[in-house]
């Protein structure tokens, strides 16, 4: 072997390492509580008088700084505590993301924040890597006893240095980790102490820009500056989300317009065909994310709304399981993260027999989660009967 091939292998290893260690969580099993969390439970241990934080919540919203008209994320927003205060803070000209990766949380939050007449709070289901919010749509990114539950900070950190505005701050708040200090369960959950998230942070960009130390004892406020090196986004182009599908059907929310979605809607979605792209999802699939974001924007649930998606035509393959698809198609599946997003929220996905038939597609490759009917035209037929909305998604 040469040595340039020898050099070469090296550097492929060491990043396909790289990767590797990106790829695995720094804590795995922390957030299972959240899969299924006891809303009650959790609002309880929360917002109750034994929870430091929660005693201390209007000085902490102090710190934050706060103004009206701005935009704040609360990461891990739970219960809601920060996120009710926040939107009163910001009024009703600002707006607050609430962040989580449970959606009993975020439904918590959006049912007390609508009881509470705040208008201005908008869910935000994330995923375990990302905050999944647009480029420079925050001026404030607030983490609250939250950063220790990050499995993978370097992606999540990223994906929060892209969201917050250049000149915008991160506020964090942590449990102190010090042996003789600390209680027994937080240096055995919280996986490191403040110098080592510091240092993660400042890595992803942010600048230290000082520490509030006459509000907490039990945990450490510090608040981070996204340094000023990119572009700031579009003057009067409002923020566009993704909250029920993550990362599918961008919308902008936009409370008080004409039209907007309805609970109890019944939609079939008619996607016949697989893109321009295939690297890309079927634009009808996008279509449905667009729906559900919609939605849940509005203030509803995707339970809310009934959606079917009916795929045939070139848009059969879809159905497929990936290494089928990569057999039919000749490259990876593009949709696979989107129809799991889909059905997740409760999505029916019907594939056409009759197409699997024609493109000569062995109904047992058919991916779990998805239905093969008859044929598509008795599919929408049978559903249009039923009094659902038909919607061509070619």
């Amino acid at each position: 072997m040469t040595r340039r091939r020898i050099i070469l292998s090296a550097a492929l290893f060491a990043a396909a390492c790289t990767a590797f260690a990106q790829e695995r969580s720094v804590a795995p099993g922390i957030n299972d509580p959240f899969k299924e969390p006891d809303v009650k439970g959790f609002q309880t241990k929360f917002e109750g008088e034994s929870r430091e934080v929660y005693v201390a919540r209007e000085k902490v919203v102090a710190a934050v700084g706060l103004r009206p008209g701005m935009v704040v994320a609360d990461v891990g927003a739970g219960t809601g505590l920060f996120t009710r205060l926040f939107a009163n803070a910001v009024g009703p000209t600002g707006q607050v993301f609430a962040v989580d990766i449970a959606p009993k949380f975020l439904e918590h939050v959006q049912k007390t924040s609508r009881e509470a007449g705040l208008r201005n709070v908008t869910p935000v289901l994330c995923a375990a890597d990302s905050v999944d919010l647009p480029p420079a749509s925050v001026d404030v990114a607030f983490v609250c006893d939250t950063y220790h539950h990050f499995e993978f900070p370097e992606r999540t950190l990223a994906s929060l240095h892209r969201a917050v505005r250049p000149g915008g701050k991160l506020v964090v708040i942590d449990f102190v980790r010090e042996p003789g200090k600390s209680t027994d369960w937080v240096l055995k959950h919280v996986r490191a102490g403040q110098g080592v998230f510091e240092r993660e942070i400042a890595s992803a960009g942010f600048v230290k820009e000082g520490e509030v130390k006459d509000v907490l004892k039990e945990n450490y406020l510090v608040v981070f500056t996204r340094a000023k090196d990119a572009a700031p986004a579009p003057p009067g182009r409002p923020a566009s989300l993704t909250p029920a599908i993550p990362g599918y059907g961008a919308v902008v929310p936009l409370p008080g317009a004409a039209e907007p979605p309805v609970k109890g809607t019944k939609v079939v979605f008619d996607v016949t065909a697989a893109g321009k792209d295939p690297a890309k999802p079927p634009p009808g699939l996008e279509r449905a994310a667009t729906l559900l974001n919609l939605a849940v924007a509005s203030g509803l649930k995707a339970s809310d709304l009934e959606v079917v998606i009916v795929l045939h035509g070139d848009a059969a393959a879809v159905a497929l399981t990936d290494p089928a698809y990569r057999v039919a198609v000749g490259h990876p599946h593009p949709a696979e993260k989107l129809l799991g997003s889909l059905t997740g929220n409760g999505v029916r996905v019907l594939v056409c027999g009759q197409s699997l038939a024609r493109k000569g597609y062995d109904p047992a490759t058919v991916r779990p989660g998805v239905t093969v009917a008859a044929s598509a035209v008795t599919a929408v037929v049978n559903l249009q009967a039923r009094g659902f909305a038909y919607v061509p998604a070619h």
